[in-house]
């Protein structure tokens, strides 16, 4: 790891000579208006038409690009002549086998590829390093590209100067394609490529931020909400650009010819925007609501405007500062729309996340202000709740809970509380949990004396709930005064209850 590091920063050194300087953050009301930003480096609006390409900056990088030939590059594995099988295995190790080069003419820009991503498709993504030495770890910006853009799209941005100027990092993925809408498998390249990014570089882990635009900025804010897995890495604040929230709304919104010449004359021609969400999420909302839902952030419905109380994953982001931000004069009118019921949605949960509204009347990066919103940023580190409502679309870990639900394809709720101090929590309204595992060190809970357990269930299903990392079995427990039975397994460390009433009930756990 140190030689891969050392490196890598040898041939950054090597092109960087520009100062870096921390800018004062920003104090600002809830919402307000700023001043119009500068000019970014080339045109960057978003195309609604999928047979034009974005001017994103793509001739720069070659693309497709020589990566593989480079003799800057770093080769971590050759696949060349190797047998399938071998290939097979070589993908599915948890390190990623990658190349980089560098970008001449911008200092401290890398180009990577990562080849085994586990989503089955290659993953692209630039980062910027600082271009003077820094002394400990340093602020990443993970920023998420437009709908038809790539990687490339980071140089639209304005984060690029910033990252500069400051000392800090920044990353824009590719996320597996350039039409992703943050679906699983680009979700899955931005996780491996940030993980890389965090190996080889000094990147403050409670210092990650989440920028996107329209596309990008739906993704950023879903991203953030589906990955709150202490041991990986967390957002400690997002800002989302006019961004489609909602699949299910941006599907029923956007133009569709009726299929008459989709795929023609060849395959990928002519698909408009509907199309290529069906072919990212199997289908229709009508038939595949799931799958859009668990993608989004909200759920807006586009006949009755309202949000659907059952699948917002904007309830995971209730600790996580968002900054909402659009033009006054953005003519994309469904994404206005989305991003207005995002905001008021957002401010319900926390009345301490902001929305700034830019002068502007074009759906672009250009109306927004970089230097803003890493000032935002820049105030802002990761800090975790000690309650909540959670949504959780698939088995694993969700910050000090890991989540094993009844079945797959469909969401599991519930809503918590830890009180370290009084050595209490509270579990309710959950659906479709199988079980509910705990680490009480991670809430800063020790398991001595008595601890209390008020558990309902949403469905009366029989929950279970697991204590881990155990020292030793409780002399007693009770359910609502009575004595009850738990499961201690001396050797996994591990204390479980079960609960299959839906009413409030209170287990009292005595420990030695």
């Amino acid at each position: 790891m140190t030689y891969r590091l050392l490196s890598i920063l040898a041939l950054v050194a090597a092109s960087c000579s520009q100062a870096a300087h921390e800018s004062v953050a920003p104090s600002a009301p809830a919402t307000s208006t700023v001043v119009a930003p500068a000019a970014p480096v080339a045109p960057d609006t978003e195309p609604r038409d999928n047979s034009v390409r974005s001017r994103d900056a793509d001739n720069l990088l070659g693309f497709p690009t020589d990566i593989d030939r480079n003799p800057t590059t770093e080769d971590r594995l050759d696949y060349t002549g190797l047998p399938p099988s071998m290939v097979a295995a070589l993908s599915a190790t948890p390190t990623p086998r990658y190349r980089f080069r560098t970008i001449p003419g911008y200092p401290g820009l890398l180009e990577f590829a990562i080849f085994n991503t586990g989503s089955g498709w290659e993953e692209r993504f630039l980062v910027q390093t600082p271009t003077t030495p820094q002394t400990g770890p340093r602020p990443l910006v993970v920023v998420f590209h437009k709908f038809g853009s790539s990687h490339g799209d980071m140089l639209n941005s304005g984060f690029i100067p910033e990252a500069i100027n400051r000392g800090w990092y920044a990353i824009c993925p590719l996320g597996a394609r350039q039409k992703h809408f943050g679906n699983l498998e680009s979700q899955i390249n931005t996780r491996v490529a940030i993980t890389l990014v965090r190996q080889l570089f000094p990147i403050d882990p409670l210092r990650v931020y989440g920028v996107g635009f329209s596309m990008g900025g739906g993704s950023a804010v879903n991203y953030a909400a589906r990955h709150l897995d202490p041991k990986g890495t967390m957002f400690a604040a997002v800002c989302d650009h006019t961004g489609g929230v909602s699949l299910t709304h941006t599907w029923w919104s956007e133009y569709d010819d009726n299929d008459a010449d989709d795929n023609s004359p060849n395959p990928g021609d002519n698909l408009e925007v509907p199309d290529i969400l069906e072919d990212l999420f199997g289908g229709a909302p009508s038939t595949h609501a799931f799958d859009y839902q668990r993608c989004s952030t909200i759920d807006l419905d586009p006949f009755t405007a309202l949000i659907d109380p059952d699948s917002d994953f904007a309830r995971n982001l209730a600790h996580v500062p968002t900054l909402v931000w659009r033009a006054t004069g953005d003519p994309t009118a469904f994404l206005v729309n989305q991003t207005d019921r995002f905001t008021t949605y957002m401010q319900s949960l926390n009345a301490g996340n902001q929305s700034q509204l830019a002068p502007g009347s074009v759906h672009a990066w250009t109306t927004l202000d970089a230097n803003y919103v890493c000032n935002w940023f820049a105030t802002r580190t990761l800090a975790l709740p000690n309650s909540g409502r959670m949504l959780v679309d698939e088995d694993g870990q969700w910050l000090y809970f890991f989540v094993e639900q009844d079945a797959f394809g469909s969401f599991t709720p519930f809503t918590w509380s830890v009180d370290a101090t009084l050595k209490q929590i509270e579990i309710s309204a959950s659906k479709n949990l199988k079980r509910l595992r705990i680490t009480p060190a991670g809430f800063g809970l020790t398991l001595t004396g008595v601890v209390t357990l008020k558990l309902s269930t949403g469905d009366a299903t029989g929950d279970e709930f697991q204590f881990l990392y155990v020292p030793a079995a409780p002399v007693s427990v009770t359910r609502d005064g009575v004595p009850m039975r738990g499961v201690w397994d001396p050797l996994a460390k591990t204390f479980k209850v079960v609960e299959t009433d839906g009413g409030l009930h209170t287990w009292v756990l005595t420990f030695p």
